[in-house]
């Protein structure tokens, strides 16, 4: 429980407590009131009674006299969710509705199973890729806090939960989702099989390249070694192969820091760093500053560029860490591909440059160097690319970013100059891969096994030239060892080094031992190897790995709601955990019976719900519920609306009710947030959810209040017609309900109270006998122009203006405002007939009303509108001459019969008549008189009617426009005929 203090009680909540164990806290005997905050959505506020002895009640004498204290409960855990993860958590969502309208989309043009399966994996890049973007700056804001000594630790086990998340989800990706390249091509020779996970029957090696990248990117030291402080202090030294540091962070077999690195580089696969590091060495600065003085190579000098030619042309799986091959976490080619193929373009339009150029003019970037120059016959230099999926659209994406970098440079990027050296399979094919690997493996055996034969002309190999590396070997020992583990030999001192983990062990494994593994050994591979480290006892985390690796889908699950923050009231775990079970379920790797059948409990409905609760409570108490409302809104409503499986309706009713339960609680800012919600809610409503609808129509009413203590009519009339929009135009038919509920009942009471309002107004301003009482011109013009903004908004609402013909409160505000339109213009014939239709008796249309026959003024008015009535009838008395040929009268003989009709139950009401089963009732004596006169007045206009029913054709428009012809016999016999 907290206390807010503030005139509004809107400050910040600073803790979250389970509401089910504080109810009993709170003596009830001292709570004033218990309400949901309308600005919380998942806040309780309880005010309690002020007391003179209460602590917290602030002094009289204080600044703050007027503030009082606020006790609010959270419904649910949250733990706020700041502007990174709201970013990563909204584009996911994003990437999730794209995916969903696409399958719809699909399923329009019944496009193939393969398409659809191969789009599950390209949403799962999408979450990763906003998962990535946020570790990016969270690890930024890490090193920031760092450097100020500002960090109270939570940021960073925040940080790791994400980064645990991060990978658990790339390593499901990998090994439980379908192939891209099974959208164009089945790499699995025709076979068709029900789950498309690449461990079921896929061709060996298929997933060597992805596990090489999980590897090195979550498990590897390597990853980021060179932008330590101290290889930047390494490399910079004059000898760094003999550089020592008294607290190095470089382990490894050998002596010297600068091999380490180098071996580091090496088991990670990442050769083109390492040969970054091998380029610093003393010996091989000196060979190429002696190559361009023009002197012939040292054979130290032939072998430092035979060892470049190997390492820089490895066509290993997952790359060698140049900047053209794919990047660890795999997203960099499907997230560039769209703006590589643009600029290249634009580039094609503009003579091979581009008019953008964000290059600075005073700053010219080195031209990079040819990618395809052949460096060891036989090896391309993308051979690496052979053990991707979908290796020929890997290799376009590497020529793009070629030419690019050609661009920024300022020269010409000419496509049709690039040549490829060797044309790339369509699709993985692991001979292909394999016969490449081995031409690499081999001449690194016979440039390591032989002495020099004479000079190196360039950089080429495998052109007779052997021993090349003999010079080297016999000076640096160290690297005759390491490069021995790039022909899958690893030397003692290394396999047995303390400091080796198993992900290392298995990256060498993978990367220069079996590149061609089966997908289904990797798991057992990667077993045996935990099983030799240490006491053979593994790790929690190293036992999910291996379930995952295996194909266990429900562990993945488990992880991540258990470690990775999915159930610790965090919004961006809890929807990370909800979002990876729904794409693991509609990939197959989970059944919908599976997901339901633990208990006779839906995983997938308690985690959706679970997720929805901390988004609300999270934003809650950062005060940006209106955000959080719209995200759980968001993530639930795909799975809210009905759908027919087999000709029946099957949904989960808890994830309608959390959703109407969230929109319940909120009261929005604005209009556009509320029209956002309802807008976002129109599928669902249309498809049958009935508890939506009903949520929307008391949001549209929250909305409709807001105005009217503004008063703001016409806005008010907006809402009110929206809220009965949805629950009779929006909802399926059968579940359509007549104009809605509180709306209805509120647009009624304003369109009949605004009439109600004119009637008087004007029977007391304009036809009042006593002038004394007579209320001023302006309130009548300000009561006026209320309710035609009233009926305007009416009639200018396009969607509900012909549903209302019938209803009989707009219809009767119509005619009110048409009467008081015509006493302005002195139209007395118009007022007679409005008012007629006012007060006649009919059978209401519809089969709410069940045939009651009713009037449309509410008899209330009955007696205010028979005053003007009378008023209208006494003017033509006070013009009549005597001659019966040249009356006029404004009513006809069925519309005096109407106002005798009315004028009867009047006089019953007011007791002047009386019948035996009546309650007695005594009227003064100026009562009597009043209606006496009236009655009279009546009479005589009945008189009046009669006669000019003889000199004018007995015809009167009728409700439609149309008219009736009536013989005067007709209304006589029914003015005389009994009253109802």
């Amino acid at each position: 429980m907290h206390r807010r203090r503030g005139k509004t009680g809107a400050a910040r909540v600073a803790m979250a407590t389970k509401i089910k164990k504080t109810t009993t806290m709170t003596d009830t005997s001292k709570v004033r009131a218990v309400a949901w905050d309308p600005s919380g959505t998942a806040s309780l506020s309880i005010c309690p009674i002020p007391s003179t002895d209460d602590p917290r009640r602030p002094s009289s004498n204080s600044a703050a006299s007027d503030e009082f204290l606020l006790d609010v409960f959270l419904s649910h855990d949250g733990t706020g969710c700041n502007a990174e993860e709201t970013e990563c958590l909204l584009r996911q969502l994003d990437a999730r509705d794209d995916w969903i309208e696409e399958q719809a989309q699909a399923r329009k043009k019944k496009s193939g199973t393969n398409s659809s399966k191969s789009a599950i994996t390209k949403l799962s890049m999408d979450y990763r890729a906003a998962m990535c973007e946020c570790l990016m700056q969270l690890q930024k804001q890490q090193k920031q806090q760092d450097m100020s000594d500002n960090n109270d630790g939570s940021s960073s086990d925040n940080l790791e939960l994400l980064t645990l998340t991060f990978a658990i989800s790339h390593l499901a990706e990998i090994f439980l989702l379908p192939s891209l390249s099974s959208s164009s091509s089945n790499f699995r020779g025709g076979l068709t099989t029900n789950n498309y996970s690449r461990l079921d029957g896929g061709p060996s090696g298929s997933l060597t390249a992805d596990t090489v990248r999980y590897l090195r990117l979550h498990h590897s030291r390597s990853h980021a070694l060179l932008d330590s402080p101290e290889v930047e202090e390494l490399l910079s030294s004059d000898q760094p192969e003999y550089y020592k540091s008294s607290n190095t962070s470089i382990s490894g077999p050998f002596e010297y820091p600068y091999w380490n690195l180098v071996l580091q580089l090496v088991k990670g696969g990442q050769l083109d760093n390492a040969w970054t590091v091998l380029a610093h060495h003393s010996a091989c600065r000196h060979a190429e500053e002696a190559a361009m003085t023009g002197r012939p190579l040292t054979p130290e000098g032939e072998g430092f560029a035979t060892l470049r030619a190997i390492l820089l042309s490895a066509p290993l799986p997952g790359g060698r860490g140049d900047d053209y091959c794919v990047d660890d976490a795999g997203l960099d080619d499907f997230l560039e591909e769209d703006i590589l193929e643009r600029e290249e373009k634009e580039a094609r339009l503009n003579a091979g440059f581009n008019n953008s150029n964000d290059n600075d003019d005073d700053e010219e970037n080195a031209p990079p160097e040819n990618i395809n120059e052949l460096y060891v016959d036989g090896v391309p230099r993308n051979g690496y690319l052979l053990w991707e999926d979908r290796p020929r659209h890997a290799d376009r994406l590497r020529k793009l970013r070629y030419l690019r970098d050609l661009r920024k440079c300022g020269q010409p990027s000419d496509e049709s100059e690039y040549h490829s050296p060797t044309v790339l399979p369509e699709v993985y094919q692991p001979n292909s891969a394999m016969s490449i690997f081995h031409t690499w493996q081999d001449v690194i055996k016979r440039e390591a096994s032989f002495t020099s034969g004479g000079s190196s002309e360039g950089f080429g190999l495998g052109s007779g030239h052997r021993g090349g590396l003999d010079a080297l070997f016999r000076r640096f020992p160290p690297l005759q060892q390491i490069l021995s583990v790039l022909v899958g030999k690893v030397p003692p001192n290394i396999a047995n080094d303390p400091n080796l983990t198993w992900s290392e062990t298995l990256l060498m494994e993978l990367l220069y031992s079996r590149p061609d593994i089966s997908p289904e050994n990797i798991a057992a591979r990667a077993n045996a190897i935990m099983s030799r480290k240490g006491d053979g006892r593994k790790h929690a985390l190293d036992e999910i790995i291996l379930s995952i690796m295996s194909g266990s889908a429900g562990q993945v699950v488990e992880t991540m709601f258990s470690l990775c923050g999915g159930s610790s009231g965090a919004a961006l775990p809890a929807t990370v955990t909800s979002l990876l079970c729904n794409l693991l379920i509609d990939a197959g790797c989970i059944s919908s019976a599976e997901a339901s059948s633990s208990s006779s409990v839906n995983i997938q409905t308690e985690l959706l719900i679970l997720a929805a609760e901390a988004i609300l409570s999270s934003f809650s108490v950062q005060e940006q519920s209106n955000v959080g409302v719209r995200a759980a809104v968001r993530l639930l409503l795909p799975h809210a609306p009905p759908k027919r499986i087999e000709g029946k309706v099957v949904y989960e009713p808890r994830i309608s009710a959390t959703i109407a339960v969230a929109i319940s609680h909120r009261l929005p800012d604005s209009d556009a947030e509320a029209r956002d919600l309802l807008h976002l809610c129109e599928e669902a409503i249309r498809l049958g959810s009935v508890r939506i609808a009903d949520a929307c129509e008391s949001l549209a009413f929250s909305r409709a209040s807001f105005h009217r203590s503004k008063g703001h009519l016409h806005r008010e009339v907006y809402w009110l017609l929206r809220g009965m929009e949805i629950l009779s135009n929006e909802l399926p038919t059968q579940f359509q309900r007549k104009l809605g509920f509180a709306c209805r009942r509120h647009f009624d009471a304003l369109c009949e109270n605004s009439a109600n309002d004119l009637i008087s107004m004007l029977a007391s301003t304009t036809y009042d006998m006593n002038e004394e009482s007579k209320l001023e011109e302006e309130a009548f013009v300000s009561v006026l122009q209320s309710a035609r903004k009233v009926l305007e908004a009416v009639v200018l609402d396009e969607d509900m203006a012909s549903l209302l013909k019938g209803h009989i409160q707009a219809n009767l505000l119509k005619y009110v405002v048409d009467i008081a339109l015509a006493d302005a213009l002195g139209d007395t014939t118009k007022m007679a007939s409005n008012i007629v239709r006012c007060l006649e008796e009919r059978c209401l249309p519809g089969e709410e009303y069940g045939g009651v026959v009713s009037t449309l003024a509410n008899p209330k008015m009955y007696a205010k509108l028979l005053h003007i009535s009378v008023a209208i009838l006494h003017k033509e008395e006070s013009l009549f001459n005597g001659t019966m040929e040249l009356t006029k009268c404004a009513f006809s003989v069925h519309g005096m019969h109407i106002l005798m009709a009315r004028l009867t139950q009047v006089l019953s009401w007011e007791g002047i008549i009386t019948s035996s089963s009546a309650i007695p009732k005594t009227p003064t004596k100026e009562r009597k008189e009043y209606f006496q006169a009236m009655r009279l007045t009546l009479c005589k206009g009945l008189m009046r009617a009669f006669a000019s029913a003889q000199t004018n054709s007995n015809t009167e428009k009728d409700g439609k426009g149309g008219r009736v012809e009536q013989s005067l016999e007709d209304e006589v016999e029914l003015m005389l005929s009994p009253c109802i």
